[in-house]
């Protein structure tokens, strides 16, 4: 845990840090998936040690984490109280993200977040970070220096997520969290997170393949459920 405060620049004289309560979900998700020992995260560690048993919950769970992907994520439509379509900054990969809290937030916000294949929906894992332009771009930057972003791909994924996140961290992105209910807190203004590269809204309805799973979170087919609708 030490080891990956140091990293994020939240660990001063030997005390973890945190600045806002949004930090330690951050700094635990670095800990489970980004501090490697003998060529391992702990989530592959543990999967070694503890192989669970094929076709139960456990191994389906599993199995999603040892294939969770740290990305930055521009919501393009919102499906309101499931999630959003968005695309991959880096891969400009297009898919469906099954987040409540990003799916109520404003749609110009950029967003550093680990995700989870799981039940043929991405999720996050908890610890998304709102963020803009300049922050991102500052990112980038020093990624590029350090040659770990190469033709928009992470080389060393995890140490690349790591100053990622340091990064971030370090232009206030955390700040900008709020938890829900949203109906009992105040917002924060989000004025200075404004993605101006953001693409452009499209329809919800035109999004979802007539086969894929509805976003509204029935679990039937969209073209027997909320498509059938429109």
């Amino acid at each position: 845990m030490h080891e990956i405060g140091d990293a994020l620049g939240i660990l001063h004289n030997g005390t973890l840090v945190f600045g806002t309560e949004a930090e330690p979900s951050i700094h635990m998700d670095c800990c489970l998936f980004d501090w490697m020992w003998n060529g391992k995260n702990i989530v592959e560690e543990y999967v070694e040690n503890h192989p669970p048993v094929p076709g139960t919950d456990e191994d389906e769970l599993l199995q999603a984490y040892l294939q969770a992907k740290y990305r930055i994520i521009v919501p393009r439509s919102r499906a309101k109280g499931a999630g959003v379509y968005c695309v991959d900054l880096f891969s400009s990969e297009e898919f469906f993200l099954m987040d409540i809290g990003i799916s109520e937030s404003p749609l110009n916000i950029a967003y550093a977040t680990r995700t989870i294949l799981l039940g043929g929906y991405w999720i996050t894992g908890g610890a998304a970070l709102p963020t803009g332009q300049e922050g991102i771009t500052s990112a980038v930057d020093l990624l590029r220096k350090k040659r770990l972003l190469v033709d928009g791909k992470f080389s060393g994924s995890h140490l690349a997520t790591l100053v990622l996140v340091r990064t971030l961290l370090a232009n206030g992105a955390s700040q900008h969290t709020t938890y829900g209910p949203f109906d009992a807190a105040p917002r924060q203004s989000h004025g200075d997170l404004k993605w101006t590269n953001a693409p452009s809204p499209e329809p919800f309805s035109s999004n979802p393949g007539r086969n894929s799973r509805c976003p509204c979170g029935s679990g039937k087919r969209y073209k027997k459920c909320c498509g059938a609708k429109a």
